[in-house]
């Protein structure tokens, strides 16, 4: 079970974040709080897993508490939510060490699965950073260049042609890269969210892909919606 600690600005997202998380049967909420003073109490006294991070908590930036918290807590990971959906601001959060860069607009879904990426090892910045990233910096060409076509098999992607996607899986697709939410683009396709997982899944497993971020990645690398 993951265990961890939300800070947040405002008390009702607070709220709906940390009761939609400690919900579920492998998340543990073991604090949630609105100041810096407290959250960082509850990670020397708690030494949670992760700790979701509002960009802005009372008077500090929440960047600004990480080192703080990896001193009291080196294993702690940290996911910050931003308004901002630039790469500088990105590049910012994790140059200071950040394990998840969550642009504001997210549905608990992709929150979830987020937590699981960061406390398995790995590193999450929103889909609309990464379309800007991937042409700019080949260090995430080389972060992502064990996502490879998956060849000579039943439904495989060929890196040649979209025929391998249904029209609707294009759609979807499309509606990754742009950084829709599963709410989003199931209101955008007028489908259930459960129908748009089911597709997402089918997706990464054609692609091979693990998370929506090596998805982008190789639908650019081999020419797809340009």
């Amino acid at each position: 079970m993951v265990r961890l600690v939300i800070a947040m600005k405002w008390e009702n997202e607070l709220n709906h974040t940390a009761i939609t998380l400690d919900a579920s049967k492998d998340f543990s909420v073991i604090g949630a709080v609105s100041d810096s003073y407290r959250v960082l109490k509850m990670i020397e006294s708690e030494q949670p897993d992760i700790v979701i991070l509002d960009y802005y908590l009372d008077q500090f930036l929440s960047l600004d508490l990480i080192p703080i918290i990896k001193h009291r807590s080196p294993s702690t990971s940290v996911i910050v939510i931003s308004p901002y959906d630039d790469e500088n601001h990105a590049w910012h959060a994790l140059n200071k060490g950040v394990s998840g860069y969550i642009v504001r607009k997210f549905d608990m879904d992709m929150l979830a699965g987020i937590v699981h990426m960061v406390h398995t090892g790995g590193l999450y910045v929103s889909s609309q950073i990464i379309v800007q990233m991937l042409p700019k910096f080949h260090r995430y060409q080389e972060l992502y260049q064990g996502v490879k076509p998956a060849k000579n098999k039943k439904n495989a992607a060929d890196p040649a042609n979209l025929t391998c996607f249904s029209p609707s899986e294009q759609r979807l697709i499309k509606a990754i890269i742009q950084g829709k939410t599963t709410k989003e683009i199931a209101e955008i396709l007028n489908l259930k969210t459960g129908t748009v997982r089911n597709y997402i899944s089918k997706i990464m497993k054609k692609t091979k892909c693990l998370d929506r971020t090596q998805l982008i990645y190789f639908v650019r690398r081999n020419g797809f919606f340009t």
